[in-house]
């Protein structure tokens, strides 16, 4: 049973920006750690790369099987203010202090630096799935109109990516200025800058939100999640789809400061290559609506990861030509813009699909297996980059050896390259689209009768 309450209102212009800003925050602090984490790890707190890749890839795990934890237990959720939003409200402060405390890694003594390290990015880790999570499982509560839900997507990636230009593309910049010369000082003040940030954005969407649509609990078990899981090709596709796509864009943007350090001669040129993916995002918010109106969201994908993989393939023959690379750059992410910007609708109609088939609704725990699986692109993503490194015989602040730019070049080209198309044929098998329809309208009438 679901209680529905002003279904039929148009959201207003508010509360899609505070939703979207909810996103603006997570996303800001999610890429400052993808692109810039694993470097101050290695070439600013010295850490020897292989306990780095250890530290995050442990973090990473930890947090990954926290999310169903979290899934659940914000199912289970009763309040005043609904089931996902009050987790807003209590981790916007913690959030935040964890962001500070993981950049005083560097003034940390060399004995204790890898546990703390490790420490502070395990709390980082589950305390943002405490707010990603039910903020991302959020959106289907606050409407179930196809038009509003697209137009709550269009505010979030609008946002997302604003927060993704500030932390990738002005990240760099913004650490030099700060520090002075000194980039443990200057990636320590953007750290308390991007906290303030996130306990005001976090608390601006709580409070300009709210949660229309709420089903009752419902007990976990291990036979209700086969049940709600059963049957449901296109969830356990969204979820394969989210390992492989976010495998490929931490190992992209976690290596492209060293790519234009060592292989362009040029460090101030990654808040440029990594600026790129947050402008393609926001041109792909407003496109992929265009597109989706015209051709199905599966071609959309097909289409992102074609050219996603092939600009990565096609950026090894560069020779290190910045021209060259910045144009491929630009398709690569055009092509992960596309495919990204419409992924949550999808995901949103195939937990529809999983209440379809097993007459259950436990959005909070689908939607946080969906985000494990990203974790576990991540916890990948920082083995198998660290280990490639590491083969590679990488030293941080060394001139390189041909086989350290190798493995710098396989993590910024060949891996994300094939991982592209892995998605590519995982969408071969999405059937939903021409479905959803029927599904929708099924719903629509199941759940009027519980009003």
């Amino acid at each position: 049973m679901r209680s529905r309450q002003d279904h039929g209102n148009t959201l207003s212009l508010r509360e899609k920006a505070g939703y979207g800003l909810g996103d603006m925050a997570c996303s800001m602090v999610f890429n400052f750690m993808s692109s810039y984490l694993l470097y101050y790890y290695t070439d600013v707190a010295a850490i020897a790369v292989g306990a780095a890749g250890t530290v995050m890839s442990a973090a990473r795990l930890i947090d990954a099987f926290a999310n169903p934890v979290v899934g659940m237990l914000s199912d289970r959720t009763r309040s005043r203010w609904g089931k996902q939003r009050p987790w807003l409200l209590f981790s916007a402060v913690p959030l935040a202090l964890s962001v500070a405390l993981m950049f005083l890694a560097g003034l940390m003594p060399s004995k204790v630096r890898s546990v703390y390290a490790m420490g502070t990015y395990v709390a980082f880790c589950l305390v943002y799935t405490m707010c990603n999570v039910p903020y991302s499982a959020m959106m289907p509560n606050l409407t179930e109109d196809p038009v509003q839900r697209r137009q709550l997507n269009m505010s979030r990636m609008a946002f997302a990516s604003a927060g993704g230009f500030l932390s990738m593309g002005l990240g760099m910049p913004l650490a030099g200025l700060l520090g002075q010369g000194n980039e443990q000082r200057g990636f320590g003040r953007l750290s308390l800058l991007f906290a303030v940030l996130i306990v005001c954005l976090v608390l601006f969407c709580f409070f300009n939100t709210r949660e229309r649509i709420q089903s009752p609990p419902v007990p976990f078990s291990l036979k209700t999640l086969k049940r709600t899981v059963k049957g449901s090709t296109p969830w356990k596709l969204c979820c394969a789809v989210q390992f492989f796509h976010y495998f490929a864009m931490a190992t992209r943007n976690s290596t492209t400061l060293y790519y234009a350090k060592y292989e362009l001669g040029k460090p101030e040129l990654a808040s440029i290559l990594l600026a790129c993916s947050a402008i393609a995002n926001f041109v792909c918010t407003f496109a992929g609506p265009v597109l989706a109106g015209r051709i199905s969201k599966k071609s959309i994908s097909l289409w992102g990861y074609s050219l996603f993989a092939g600009g990565s393939v096609l950026m090894y023959w560069t020779g290190g030509n910045f021209a060259a690379v910045f144009l491929l750059n630009c398709i690569v992410n055009l092509g992960a813009g596309l495919a990204s910007g419409i992924f949550f609708l999808i995901l949103g109609e195939a937990i529809d699909h999983s209440e379809y088939v097993a007459g259950i609704r436990q959005q909070g725990l689908l939607t946080s297996v969906s985000m494990f699986m990203v974790k576990m692109g991540n916890v990948f993503s920082g083995v198998i980059s660290a280990f490639v490194l590491e083969s590679g015989c990488y030293i941080p602040d060394r001139p390189q050896t041909e086989n350290a730019l190798r493995a710098i070049r396989i993590n910024f080209v060949f891996l994300p390259c094939a991982a592209a198309l892995i998605c590519t044929v995982l969408f071969l098998f999405f059937r939903l689209e021409k479905e959803y329809p029927a599904i929708n309208e099924v719903l629509k009438k199941r759940h009027s009768e519980f009003e």
